[in-house]
């Protein structure tokens, strides 16, 4: 049963920390552009697991009898192909631009028209939709259609006349081409469709070069274009059930008045066709199981076209589990109707596997079967997709301000339904923005789970109030601070002291000492608090760290920080790296010694970029390079820290 797989799954999964498992599979499932038609999918998606692992297993399209191509999968791309495809497409749409291209489609057109004997609405598509072909035949002609070295009266000939003669020249050469060296039509046949020419060469036969030597797959092509299918989706079609261009008289036909006898709109089986080929070849019932479940739930079974897509594709069989799982949940078919009236993404999403990912999640956090029920019930009006992200962003969020793992699994479990409906920030800019501690921070939103709601994305934070006796002792703590090292209380420069600075108020007098045992006087010190009082946020130990690697490994002196003191708001990682790119470019003579500091550092990364590392042909490759040296320092220095941390415990 799937709920009993789910829960085994989810009991298993208990032991996989909740962040690692969000960060593991923190990008939302993309449905494969095909339709899964193997008894294996249904076999593999037993398990929960599966609905939001790996990419599902699907069929190989099965190629034409008279094809002697290669087995080939749709979306499976040779080496270098991406590339080869955009100079191709470069190449097409330069030469669309001109004015001989136009008078090669005509030429085109009127060969299949005139010459060969298609339908003029036929031709006229064929020859208009298949830019690649007809770039190919101005190329095997382009010396026929270059323009003859002549006499002195080619200077006085207009510029609309020297055009009309190579119209001419290009509409000869072309005729020429078609008379002694007959083309595939093929090709622009399938290009029209809307195929790529890596796409529609395993279709290609050897034997045939003329549509006409083929008239089924004409016939049937036509029978798709008179239903009222576009004619450039109809290669979407081909590639997924390419034996219905070979049906015989009116059978094609047969199949799609079936498909509206089960209760499907034209505008639905032509979605379905597009995004399930398979149903012409396979069969309605074979493919669409999820019809018998529509009609049990009460929802009327052309209810789900209008929210296909042509550009999707999806497993339908894979489908049927959704309701299967809502009515093991205790869903009656009521109450599963309804529900996925309110929510068709349950369905249609993936075929089902966003929502299972959303289970799975939920699983992990610790919920259990009446858990499920009740989230369901009251479900927030967002995709399965966007709830399983905004209970990401949730528990991330709880991490990031230190909550242990159980509390974030009973929090998140308690107030699933709320947490889902919206995302929220970053820890770092919350933190920021109310300017509090984590511990007060996660006591708010604990006593109070709607104040998290406050801080979702698109809202703007306002700052706490003092409210109780903790933060209004640090606020006078602060105050006295600042009025001992020569603010003036009240002052603007105390009022931007106070609301930058974080944390408690004791601890400013320790980071104020530090500075002036570094080497600053006690009114510099002052004086750079009022500049930057930020940088009294840090710890005693990373001011150290700045403060030695400027003294140690650069060559200015302590005292320009008096005259800047927002060097020590940086990270050492960023002052670090663009120090090094600074000596490599000062070591070749292309920046002046002494730099100011504010220019170093104060730049966005895309101007330090553009007007630093560029200066050197070879500073790209260098900046990287120091970057990732800086990094690997870090790590470095991190693991170092954890084996003593290790070791005294």
């Amino acid at each position: 049963m799937i709920l009993r797989s789910a829960l085994r799954a989810g009991r298993s999964l208990r032991r996989v920390p909740l962040v690692q498992l969000i960060v593991e599979h923190g990008e939302p499932y993309r449905a494969p552009h095909r339709c899964a038609t193997d008894t294996q999918d249904v076999e593999e998606s037993s398990a929960v697991l599966n609905w939001w692992g790996d990419t599902p297993i699907g069929h190989r399209y099965q190629l034409r009898a008279y094809s002697a191509a290669p087995a080939h999968v749709r979306g499976e791309k040779p080496l270098d192909h991406d590339d080869g495809a955009v100079m191709v497409d470069k190449e097409v749409n330069r030469m669309k631009k001109m004015r001989v291209f136009w008078t090669a489609q005509q030429t085109f057109m009127e060969y299949l028209h005139v010459t060969r004997g298609l339908s003029f609405p036929d031709a006229e598509h064929i020859s208009k939709h298949s830019p690649v072909f007809v770039s190919n035949l101005l190329h095997q002609v382009k010396d026929a259609i270059k323009d003859p070295v002549e006499g002195d009266e080619a200077a006085f000939r207009s510029k609309v006349k020297t055009k009309e003669i190579r119209d001419e020249r290009a509409t000869k050469a072309l005729e020429r081409l078609f008379r002694y060296y007959p083309i595939n039509e093929f090709e622009p046949f399938f290009e029209s469709m809307g195929l790529k020419p890596s796409e529609y060469q395993p279709f290609l036969r050897r034997d045939l070069m003329f549509l006409s030597d083929d008239e089924t797959v004409l016939e049937n092509y036509r029978v798709l274009c008179n239903y009222g299918v576009m004619r450039n989706k109809i290669g979407q079609i081909y590639i997924g059930a390419a034996e219905a261009f070979s049906f015989g008289d009116g059978v094609l036909a047969s199949k799609l008045r079936a498909l509206e006898d089960l209760g499907f709109s034209k505008s639905t089986v032509i979605k379905l066709m597009a995004c399930c080929p398979a149903v012409l070849t396979c069969g309605p019932h074979a493919e669409l199981k999820i019809i018998e479940w529509l009609d049990d739930i009460g929802i009327q079974r052309d209810w789900i076209g209008q929210f296909l897509s042509v550009k999707k594709s999806y497993n339908w069989r894979k489908m049927v589990e959704v309701p299967q799982f809502l009515a093991e949940l205790g869903f009656d078919n009521e109450g599963i109707g309804k529900l996925i009236r309110q929510h068709p993404d349950f369905l249609l999403d993936g075929s089902g596997n966003a929502l299972f990912r959303a289970v799975v999640i939920m699983l992990k956090a610790g919920s259990g079967k009446g858990d499920l029920f009740n989230l369901f019930l009251d479900f927030p009006d967002v995709q399965a997709r966007s709830f399983a992200r905004n209970i990401q962003s949730v528990t991330l969020f709880l991490t990031d301000i230190d909550v242990s793992e159980e509390d974030i699994k009973k929090f998140v479990v308690a107030n699933a339904s709320m947490l889902g409906s919206a995302r929220v920030k970053k820890a770092n800019s919350i933190l920021t923005y109310l300017s509090v501690g984590k511990k007060r921070l996660w006591k708010i939103i604990r006593e109070e789970p709607r104040q998290l709601m406050k801080y979702t994305l698109g809202l703007k934070v306002s700052r706490l109030p003092p409210c109780d006796e903790i933060a209004e002792k640090s606020l006078k703590e602060k105050v006295k601070f600042l009025k001992n090292v020569g603010f003036a209380e009240g002052s603007n420069d105390m009022n931007k002291a106070l609301k930058a600075f974080r944390g408690k108020g004791d601890e400013l007098q320790d980071r104020f000492d530090f500075l002036v045992n570094a080497g600053f006087e006690p009114k510099d010190v002052s004086h750079m608090i009022k500049v930057a009082p930020q940088v009294l946020n840090q710890k005693t130990h990373v001011l150290q760290s700045k403060i030695s690697f400027l003294v140690n490994e650069t060559a200015y002196p302590l005292s320009v920080l008096v005259g800047y003191p927002a060097f020590l708001s940086f990270t050492i990682e960023r002052t670090k790296a663009r120090f090094l790119m600074y000596d490599w470019l000062r070591e070749r003579g292309l920046v002046p010694p002494n730099f100011a500091l504010s220019t170093l550092l104060a730049c966005s990364e895309k101007r330090f970029f553009k007007y630093l590392v560029l200066k050197h042909q070879k500073g790209p490759e260098v900046w990287e390079k120091l970057k990732k040296e800086v990094a690997a320092d870090k790590n470095a220095h991190c693991a170092s820290e954890d084996d003593q941390h290790a070791i005294v415990s």
